[in-house]
């Protein structure tokens, strides 16, 4: 084949492992009951398990009080937007006020690298610390939630 696949592979580092942990994230999400179906498809439930009772406000008080996620809790990634058919990003992104807000911004960081957005970002620290951020977000979650936990580890 000739395409020259350069770009496609120029992505941050750690932003492999942030797709291989998300994706079994989600997996455990749907195994521990934070799935519906929404329209003929599956759909994760974040919200629901953002205000369960292993996560909530005792997690977003615990990782607000850490100062372990500077950026996500300070300067969270911004959401792509398109403006007279222009293609970028908002000027900037709300802090989390609770911990529904502190996941969607989780999600946007995968989001923004798996569309692309993030591909041409040129502010590679940046990037890779808010990779690190949500890297250790969704781990933390895992720990504490033992049902998630449970099916994360493969332990079914």
């Amino acid at each position: 084949m000739s395409v020259d696949v350069t770009a496609a592979n120029n992505l941050p580092p750690r932003a492999d492992e942030l797709f291989r942990i998300f994706a079994r994230f989600e997996f455990a999400l749907k195994m521990a009951g934070y799935a519906k179906m929404d329209h003929g498809m599956v759909k994760i439930c974040w919200d629901d398990f953002a205000k369960s009772d292993a996560i909530g406000d005792k997690f977003f008080r615990e990782v607000d009080g850490s100062k372990t996620l500077p950026l996500l809790m300070n300067d969270p990634p911004k959401a792509d937007r398109i403006l007279d058919g222009r293609y970028g990003f908002e000027d900037r992104a709300q802090p989390p006020k609770c911990v529904i807000e502190l996941f969607r911004h989780v999600r946007r960081v995968r989001n923004n690298l798996f569309h692309g957005g993030k591909y041409f970002d040129y502010d590679i620290v940046r990037s890779e610390q808010l990779i690190a951020e949500a890297i250790y977000t969704l781990l933390l979650a895992c720990e504490r939630h033992p049902d998630v936990n449970f099916f994360f580890e493969g332990r079914a």
